[in-house]
């Protein structure tokens, strides 16, 4: 089965779940720009190629929920963020 869906505008976390197999679902990010990661099996992530600014960096989890921290970059410097999800 496929299905085509053309978003107009950006979209953060968008539910996605089959209509066959229930254990089948995934979340969607539709961006208007290119600036996003997916952590890796680490849990770690990068996003390469920022301008020079200061930037609202959001790290989400589908049972835990969302965090943000500030991160200003000014050149070609990498920065580092860390997030920490608690179990509820």
């Amino acid at each position: 089965m496929k299905t085509t869906r053309t978003f107009s505008t950006a979209e953060v976390m968008v539910n996605l779940e089959c209509n066959v197999h229930g254990w089948m679902k995934a979340f969607l990010g539709v961006r208007s720009d290119p600036f996003y990661a997916v952590s890796g099996p680490d849990g770690s992530f990068s996003i390469k190629g920022l301008p020079p600014g200061t930037y609202t960096v959001e790290a989400w989890h589908e049972k835990f929920g969302a965090q943000t921290a500030t991160v200003t970059v000014t050149g070609t410097e990498s920065k580092t963020t860390n997030f920490t999800f608690a179990a509820h």
